[in-house]
């Protein structure tokens, strides 16, 4: 509800006397760290991006009208410019998430989910989420400010996100939410007077510095919020379209914020670009109510993504306004977020970008890809193939990476990973070898294919090598086959001796945990086929053993399945791979070939 102005200032006062006893109450749990070392910089929203992160299920207990569409035509659009990552909370909540992209017909090709045990109705990821700034232009770190209270866990997302993706995090000793925050990508930032309500013990001068220190912001110029604005967040009525140009909406004349908003667009046409001029100020003509703003728009890789209401005119008139500022290279799309609109948001406050940093992926692996009876012919029944798979770390570090197999067909297109295998953990100079069998249907098309090995990311998809060698099917079957798919199969076995003579299906050691994710207990079970000696080790990403090392989990287990539990309690939220070494037939660890297999867990807490 609008208040008067004299009821708002009340309001206001009321509000800083509870946001102090609030600030008491939080001080305590809120993670604070020094800042990151200069110089540090933050990328502006339209500058290269590896994805954009959303969160999933958008409140489901909102009565008034459907909020998924929104959020499918939000990810459809931007999984076509680079990398979405949805955060869930658990392995049911992706799976309710991914049946409902299905369902509104949004193809599964750039998404990857973040396992993230949170509050299931907050869909405001920018106002929570991490932002990522850059030390020294080429390490990627997070910074962090504290969210509102009694929202623990949405706040500790950017911690969470820290272990996961292996970067710094530097916490900020300051209210503020992601929507309120505007930088042009050379140090000025541009927010609203809500960063003054929540954190009424600062002054000014300390809040610049926060901003300084942490996010590397030499000017932030501070304007007074809207009247009736719940979240009063800049993002609601300017932004920057580049570096050159503020967008600034047009108010109704009959609205009351509509000469406040015209004396900001007056004073931001007098702030300096990096280049010394003033910043052009372009309008953008809101509908009335003002709430259905076009300003809470993402720019992201060339794409321009708009929120629209159902008003053919100014929807138009819109999406024309965002062209004519970003110009023809860009692409504008509008997205139907008139029911969002009614929580306070639309599509800025419910993204957050994360900066391309190729480089962090690439790692340096020789990798062995061959079939063992060169040349390959595949009869028109369909058949199968055998080859051979070495992954050697040429670093002097442990490293991560993904690992993974496809086919380019006859007509030049590419069959969905055959193989994959995601965060491979290999310390410096070991080897991961595999004997494997490759089935190719009667149904494939006649022809010549690529059968290729990829190294090193699959979203966002940076390859580091990429052997191939071709194989020839003679023909093709009118009608089904036996088997009508495509089955790729040992590499979760061990290597045998003899290569004539592989194992069987019931002799292969198999190895899984339940539940997961967990916190902060698993049990982790495996199948033995012959008494071996085993031994279990438990890694994270970094991989340092964090796991049982050299205790009675390093012993004789007779055939059979065996489950022995794991705590967490000591460790960080995260992925952690486990490790199962067995020998077979009881011999000494390093004395027999021994079987490898390994698994991926997710500890949130």
């Amino acid at each position: 509800m609008k208040q008067p102005p004299q009821g708002r200032e009340k309001m206001k006062q009321i509000t800083i006397a509870i946001l102090l006893l609030l600030i008491l109450a939080s001080a305590l749990s809120a993670r604070i760290t020094p800042p990151p070392p200069d110089p540090v910089t933050l990328d502006a929203e339209w500058e290269p991006r590896e994805g954009i992160i959303v969160s999933y299920p958008w409140y489901p207990w909102f009565p008034f009208g459907p909020l998924f569409p929104t959020l499918a035509g939000m990810i459809d659009a931007i999984q076509e410019y680079g990398v979405v990552y949805i955060r869930v909370a658990d392995e049911n909540q992706a799976d309710d998430c991914y049946n409902d992209l299905i369902n509104f017909g949004v193809p599964w090709e750039n998404i990857e989910f973040i396992y993230y045990l949170s509050a299931p109705d907050n869909e405001w990821t920018r106002d929570y989420g991490p932002w990522f700034v850059w030390e020294d232009d080429s390490t990627l770190s997070i910074a962090d400010q504290r969210y509102f209270d009694g929202q623990q866990v949405c706040d500790d997302f950017p911690d969470f996100l820290e272990e996961l993706w292996d970067m710094e995090y530097y916490g900020a000793d300051i209210k503020n939410e992601g929507g309120n925050m505007m930088t042009d990508g050379h140090g000025t930032m541009i927010m609203t007077d809500h960063v003054l309500d929540v954190n009424p013990h600062m002054t000014i001068e300390e809040i610049n510095q926060i901003y300084q220190d942490y996010f590397g912001q030499d000017t932030v110029y501070i304007f007074e919020g809207l009247e009736g604005d719940e979240w009063n967040h800049i993002d609601g009525w300017a932004k920057f379209m580049n570096d050159t140009t503020i967008m600034v909406a047009q108010f109704v004349t009959s609205d009351p914020n509509y000469q406040l908003v015209e004396n900001h667009a007056v004073a931001m046409a007098q702030i300096p670009t990096v280049y010394g001029t003033p910043f052009n100020v372009i309008r953008c003509q809101l509908p009335d109510p003002w709430w259905y703003t076009y300003l809470n728009g993402l720019l992201f890789n060339g794409l321009a993504l708009v929120p629209i209401y159902g008003f053919p005119g100014l929807d138009d008139q819109a999406l024309a306004t965002y062209q004519a500022a970003l110009g023809p290279n860009w692409d504008v799309i509008g997205v139907d977020c008139y029911w969002i609109s009614w929580l306070g948001g639309a599509i800025h406050c419910t993204t957050i970008g994360v900066p391309n940093h190729d480089w962090d992926y690439q790692v340096d692996v020789n990798l062995v890809f061959e079939p063992f009876n060169p040349p390959v012919t595949i009869p028109a029944s369909g058949g199968s193939f055998d080859f051979h798979v070495e992954l050697e770390n040429l670093e002097s570090d442990t490293i991560s990476f993904d690992f993974w197999i496809d086919a380019t067909l006859p007509n030049g297109s590419v069959t969905d990973p055959l193989l994959k295998r995601e965060r491979l953990i290999l310390p410096p100079s070991e080897i991961i070898a595999r004997d494997l069998n490759q089935y190719v249907p009667g149904l494939a098309p006649a022809g010549t294919y690529s059968y290729t090995a990829h190294v090193g990311s699959y979203l966002p998809l940076i390859v580091c090598n990429d052997p191939s060698f071709e194989f020839e099917k003679l023909g093709t079957l009118s009608s089904s086959s036996p088997s009508a798919k495509w089955q790729l199969n040992g590499w979760d076995e061990a290597i045998q001796e003899d290569r004539d003579s592989p194992s069987k299906p019931d002799d292969y050691v198999q190895l899984n945990n339940h539940p997961n994710p967990f916190n902060p207990i698993t049990v982790i079970s495996f199948s033995l086929p012959v008494a071996s000696l085993v031994k279990l080790d438990v890694f994270d990403i970094n991989g340092r053993n964090v796991g049982f090392g050299e205790s009675d989990l390093r012993d004789h287990y007779l055939p059979g399945t065996h489950q022995i539990t794991f705590d967490g309690s000591g460790l960080a939220s995260g992925i952690y791979i486990y490790r199962l070494e067995t020998s077979g037939s009881e011999a000494p660890l390093g004395q027999a070939i021994p079987t490898m297999k390994t698994g991926k867990m997710v500890l949130m807490k």
